[in-house]
């Protein structure tokens, strides 16, 4: 379905009549690939700015907060790109941007802050600053969970008992995690351990974090069936209750 946007691109288009274009801010770039694309597994953060021609509050922050020395000062060392969304729906629809001006602050775990509307160059600095603090933490989150996983298949190739549950649990913590990717990953290794050893994603099912629970309930019934009955939203007791029959069942000492 086109939006209003959209079509009014494809009439200028077949009239010949120029499309106008967001005024941007100097030293702002628009290659979007090239600045969210560089080189290394952890691309340090970016900042994404929507923007559009006809967007008064656009203009206001190209004039003033972002033609400010602090402002471009502290954007010296950090990639950002501006994105008319009028040339780029796509990218608008990706990244959930219904208004502009928009600002997003990016890193390799995704997005760590929004921002949305005119705000004066304090305000606009205050955001930035604490946006680029949660951008690193989440990179640095991510770097760590990497080795995890890491240390994960290390345990698990070794297949002694102790290297085992060290990896489960380890596994528990990851699945708990924000990053789709990672969860996902340590998702589909709980998966294949309970195939292989089903006693040692048990403890998952005591976990406080429902997402931990949730995962080793989904790795459990694929590995063992319809026949695997543990609900992980039930009583804290009637969890643990189950948990131990199913140990019984499986012939494993906690």
């Amino acid at each position: 379905m086109k939006t209003p946007a959209m079509l009014l691109l494809l009439i200028l288009a077949s009239t010949g009549t120029p499309v106008l274009r967001a005024d941007l801010p100097p030293d702002w770039s628009t290659n979007y690939g090239a600045v969210l694309a560089p080189a290394g597994t952890c691309p340090p953060p970016a900042l994404l700015y929507f923007t559009a021609s006809w967007c008064g509050p656009c203009k206001l922050m190209t004039r003033t907060t972002l033609a400010d020395p602090a402002v471009t000062g502290a954007l010296a060392d950090l990639a950002h790109v501006a994105v008319d969304i009028d040339e780029h729906a796509d990218l608008a629809a990706r990244y959930g941007v219904d208004a502009v001006p928009t600002f997003i602050l990016i890193s390799a775990a995704g997005e760590a802050d929004r921002a949305t509307g005119y705000r004066p160059t304090g305000e606009f600095l205050n955001w930035l600053t604490n946006g680029l603090a949660q951008a690193h933490q989440d990179s640095g989150r991510l770097v760590a969970d990497q080795q995890a996983l890491a240390a994960v298949d290390q345990g698990l190739a070794a297949a002694d008992t102790n290297s085992t549950r060290a990896a489960a649990a380890k596994l528990f913590d990851l699945c708990a995690e924000r990053h789709d990717a990672i969860t996902q990953a340590a998702a589909g290794r709980l998966k294949k351990l309970a195939l292989r050893n089903p006693a040692a994603v048990l403890d998952g099912l005591n976990d406080a974090r429902l997402a931990c629970r949730i995962q080793a309930a989904n790795a459990l019934r694929n590995a063992l069936g319809d026949a695997f009955d543990v609900d992980p939203w039930s009583d804290t007791n009637v969890r643990r209750q189950a948990v131990e029959a199913w140990r019984e069942k499986l012939g494993q000492s906690p």
